[in-house]
């Protein structure tokens, strides 16, 4: 079966009329309705004449159902027996009626099929689909950070088989995925669910994604087309300025290659503006560069709700509205029929859909529902997992743990109990989940020892994505109820703004930390909260908290660890005010927007207990999926040690070797405003290392965080964020079952004062993003102003040891025919004692004579070596590597002269270097 919607010249006649109508369309970018309308009546000229078919009833036979003709001969058999209201039905997504958020409803008549998309990162999340052995549920693959991390490509074809065959047994037709938005912000709160901050990387896990998905008969929606890279603004004033150089080298360098190497079916456009125009009405990035320069044949859906306007996006080529049916459904049905719209605009969006539908199977296959198999899914998440977490550090050979030699293990972390998810649309309810503290302890019987379990600090949740880098949040062990035994605050929940009346809920909270709307899982998306605090609840029918007013006061006391100044602060939106034994210390009211507002210093008496009371009303919501977020930090003396990180050091005292976990919470619809670690992470860190110098660090995170306790502990291990079999996993890691061989997929600075241009905290509140950094993003940018990250892209340690040596490159490449690849090769040894892995990375120096980067990635190859074994790795490049987009000329040109060729293990660490000379 065609797996592509390749263009066939039996629909010759309806291919060039919409050939003619794209070249027509953008004859009017002056803006001018009379230009557009005159391209639109062209183009409806010339595809009428093969509109000769009239409407009628479906049948078995129906011409288009002919699996013999080409994808587009059914497209067009089908396009003539239908009526407008069917076309522009086809176009109008459906999510209301569907059990999809993202659907497009059957038409029965003619036999379409639905198309039902499913929600997908790291895999299928819920949305009221209902199996019978594993109900909502699917299996929680690594997210795609740490599927990058892999560096291996065969890695992602296993990963998207498993996503793509449980997208059909879940009833879907559509992957919303995988996504490819290279990740130039560590702030960015969604940057785990694409792959890297490198064109190259980025590329070479999404083309093998996208095939094994579309091989699969499920349409795969590339996101989110284009440069969209944080989440502040992104439904209304975000607006990015790049220019076109850029775009094409960096921002939808992935889409290309998945069009030209995977015949995508389908790309979604996002939220933002790009250039001041909205991504889904936009002509240039649309029609110009995805339809015309990389030749991308497939239909273009909508973000949730992301289109603005009827006329403007159809004529730049969008061709499915999703989220709303604001403009693509009466809305485009009224402006066909009142002459603003040509018919044939319309025909060549459906023409587009159906062409995809037929060319990936979608009329021709089956999508009922079936079981998932749990357990073979399972391994495969296993196994992606083990090949993603990366040994950052391993000081004295702290790693692996040797189960003969340990008799005692502290596994440290509220969030070591649960394996780590992201939170948003990408939360993936598991089938089952195994965490590092269940794996550990599964390991601890099997070679006889013990395992203690310290909580340490508090589970993160969606409201630690505002801590700012100076506070933390105040942790539940510092905190009383008013009544009763534990931790924590009395929080009483009002159904109204003012706390008024009797209380609709009583409870103990952990923390004050307030997060309805999205990303705390309510009110549209409680299925998919990652974290194990509660969200807030409904109260008294008011329905989820964030659809009408809803208030809370928190009340108990505060126990001081230490004695000395304190420094309360109060961040969020929406109105508080905090006292303290009676005095109001922070007020928080009469403003807009987030909040951070710090009380004088509290000079507090160690074991005193204060007297609390915070007050909160989400009255004043930043966005509409955020009504209310709240969050009590503090700073404290340096030697306030809450009692969960004393108790935390005491058992990392008692024990052999102290495991510690720590996290982010990450999610769309929020960027971080720091990039530290939230939940006092960094002291309970160097706590249990100061208890015991045998201590490792389990780092699960999608962004480039910073990380200062790293000279202090002697091994760092990067989890990412690891699926439901991520315990499994990093036991498999930590004691030597498996070689570490994952390697960075971004760069993580050395603080937030060590970060290359162009990298903006998006909670600046500029909706204007500026792209400044143009090619050099990520590792380029820290090469570029000489600045060293803590952990450079593409670095990552074995058990093992490794050496490079006799580098060939072929040295003459030509930059017009004639030979247009050129390899480099390498001998690799395993030096060390024991099997492991190596990614041998190829990057090249600037081009002659043309502003380049000092260094890009070119190509790697990840190679298993046996101990005391050799292997010469061929990487091959060809003429595109070498050259640049002329933005000026509209083409790639490649400049002739001599281009540096770096091998090595990351971008910093390049120990052998060539040339090539680039011939005319």
């Amino acid at each position: 079966m065609t797996q592509g919607p390749a263009r066939d010249p039996g629909a010759r006649t309806v291919l060039e009329g919409e050939g003619l109508a794209m070249t027509s369309v953008r004859s009017g970018r002056s803006g001018r309705r009379g230009r557009r309308l005159a391209a639109g009546v062209a183009a409806a000229a010339v595809v009428i004449t093969v509109q000769t078919g009239s409407p009628g009833a479906a049948a078995p036979g129906d011409p288009w159902m002919n699996t013999a003709l080409s994808p587009d001969q059914r497209a067009v058999l089908l396009l003539q027996a239908m009526t407008l209201e069917e076309k522009v039905e086809l176009m109008a997504g459906d999510q209301g009626s569907g059990p999809a958020a993202f659907y497009s409803a059957p038409i029965e008549r003619l036999g379409i099929p639905e198309l039902s998309m499913a929600d997908a990162t790291d895999g299928i999340a819920s949305r009221g689909w209902v199996l019978p052995d594993t109900a909502n549920t699917a299996t929680a693959m690594p997210a795609t950070l740490a599927l990058a991390a892999t560096w291996d490509p065969a890695r992602a074809r296993d990963y998207a088989g498993v996503v793509a065959d449980e997208a059909r047994q879940t009833g879907h037709e559509v992957l919303l995925g995988p996504n490819s938005d290279p990740t130039r912000n560590p702030f960015w709160g969604r940057q785990a669910e694409s792959a890297s901050e490198d064109p190259q990387l980025n590329s070479a896990i999404v083309v093998p994604f996208v095939q094994e998905v579309q091989a699969r008969n499920v349409i795969a929606d590339l996101k989110h087309y284009t440069a969209y890279t944080q989440e502040r603004y992104r439904g209304g004033e975000q607006n990015v300025v790049v220019d076109e150089r850029t775009l094409r080298e960096v921002h939808t360098a992935a889409y290309e290659a998945a069009i030209r190497d995977a015949n995508l079916g389908s790309v979604m456009c996002s939220f933002n503006k790009i250039n001041g125009v909205y991504s889904c009405e936009n002509e240039s990035t649309l029609n110009e560069i995805l339809r015309e320069q990389l030749g991308f044949q497939g239909f273009v859906l909508t973000d949730f709700g992301a289109i603005h306007s009827t006329e403007a996006s159809i004529v730049a080529g969008t061709d499915m509205e999703t989220g709303t049916r604001a403009f693509y459904a009466d809305a485009l049905l009224d402006a066909v029929n009142g002459g603003s719209v040509p018919v044939a605009l319309v025909d060549r969006s459906v023409l587009r859909i159906l062409r995809t539908m037929f060319a990936i199977g979608i009329f021709d296959n089956d999508y009922t529902p079936t079981a998932i198999p749990v357990e073979e899914h399972g391994a495969v998440a296993r196994e992606v997992q083990e090949d993603a977490i990366t040994l950052l550090k391993n000081d004295a050979a702290a790693l692996p743990l040797d189960g003969d030699a340990i008799d005692s293990i502290a596994v440290v972390g509220a969030d070591a109990t649960i394996p780590s998810a992201l939170g948003g649309s990408a939360y993936i309810q598991p089938t089952y989940e195994v965490s590092l503290l269940d794996a550990l302890r599964e390991r601890g019987q099997e070679i006889g020892a013990q395992v203690r379990y310290a909580q340490g600090n508090d589970p993160v949740n969606g409201a630690n994505m505002i801590e700012t880098l100076d506070m933390t949040a105040v942790p539940s062990s510092v905190l009383r109820p008013e009544r009763g035994i534990g931790d924590g605050l009395t929080a009483r929940y009002y159904p109204n703004a003012t706390w008024s009346g009797a209380a609709g809920l009583t409870r103990t909270e952990h923390q004050v930390a307030y997060d309805v709307g999205f990303i705390g899982g309510q009110p549209a998306f409680a299925s998919l909260y990652g974290s194990q605090v509660q969200p807030t609840p409904a109260l008294d029918g008011l329905g989820p908290a964030g659809n009408g007013d809803q208030s809370v006061r928190y009340t108990g006391g505060l126990v001081a660890p230490s004695t000395g100044a304190y420094v309360l602060g109060a961040t969020g939106w929406g109105d508080a005010k905090v006292y303290l034994d009676g005095g109001l210390i922070i007020d928080m009211t009469g403003e807009d927007g987030r909040r951070d507002v710090r009380s004088e210093p509290q000079q507090l008496t160690a074991g005193q207990e204060y007297d609390l009371v915070v007050e909160y009303t989400q009255n004043r919501p930043l966005v509409g999926l955020q009504p209310g977020t709240f969050l009590l930090q503090w700073s404290t003396p340096a030697d306030a040690v809450p009692p969960s990180v004393a108790e935390a050091a005491d058992a990392a005292a008692a024990s052999d070797v102290a495991v510690v976990f720590v996290r982010t919470y990450e999610s769309e619809e929020r960027d971080m405003v720091s990039l530290k670690l939230p939940q006092n992470a960094d002291q309970l860190i160097r706590a249990v290392a100061a208890a015991n110098p045998r201590t490792v660090v389990v780092v699960s995170t999608g962004a480039g965080v910073i990380m200062p306790w790293a000279e202090a502990v002697p091994a760092v291990l990067q989890n990412y964020f690891g699926g439901q079999e991520e315990g499994h996993a990093l036991a498999a890691i930590l004691f030597g079952d498996e070689d570490p061989s994952g390697r960075l997929p971004v760069s993580y600075p050395s603080s937030e004062d060590a970060l290359p241009a162009g990298v903006q905290n998006p909670w600046l509140d500029d909706p204007d993003v500026e792209f400044t950094e143009g090619l050099n993003v990520g590792y380029r940018g820290y090469l570029a102003a000489g600045v060293a990250p803590q952990f450079a892209f593409g670095e990552g340690l074995s058990y093992t040891q490794f050496e490079m040596d006799r580098l060939r490159v072929g040295n003459v490449i030509r930059a017009t025919g004639g030979q247009d690849t050129v390899d480099a090769r390498v001998r690799l040894r395993n030096v060390g004692d024991r099997d492991g892995t190596e990614v041998v990375q190829v990057y090249l120096g600037p081009l002659p004579g043309v502003a380049s980067p000092l260094r890009k990635l070119a190509g790697f190859a990840k190679v298993e070596l046996g101990a005391g074994d050799r292997q010469q790795v061929r990487i091959e490049l060809d003429r595109r590597d070498f050259s640049y987009w002329d933005a000026d000329a509209d083409q790639w040109v490649t400049p002739t002269g001599q281009v540096a060729v770096y091998i090595g293990r990351s971008s910093v660490d390049t120990e052998l270097a060539g040339a090539v000379r680039v011939r005319p």
